[in-house]
């Protein structure tokens, strides 16, 4: 699972450091990134929803990581409301692990047909 995870967050890099493409694929991203991430797994005997699930937390997990630890860099060195940089933390750990468990599903559901 990690190493599916891991190969789905560098995509999700890749998406958002190219000029013109980060327009999209930021937002889309982290469906992009479950979607080719999960392929790289083993099949399991687990079902398409508990997979995606566990690839969505893990990827929440990875990007929550990334993302506290630039909040307490933005903390430190702007003058920005601590509040609106720490909103942004959850909101955005919230979205990159359901939207890569969403695209994980997908995945999932499409090649069991």
């Amino acid at each position: 699972m990690i190493k599916g995870v891991l190969i789905g967050f560098a995509i999700m890099i890749i998406l958002a450091v190219i000029p013109i493409v980060h327009i999209v694929g930021i937002p889309f991203g982290p469906f992009i990134g479950g979607y080719y991430g999960i392929s790289s797994i083993r099949h399991s005997a687990a079902t398409p929803g508990r997979k995606a699930l566990m690839f969505g937390a893990w990827t929440g997990v990875l990007m929550g990581v990334v993302l506290v630890i630039s909040a307490i860099i933005a903390t430190v060195v702007s003058g920005v409301m601590p509040l609106l940089i720490w909103g942004g933390v959850w909101v955005f750990t919230f979205y990159y692990a359901s939207m890569s468990g969403l695209g994980a599903w997908y995945a999932e559901l499409k090649t069991k047909g």
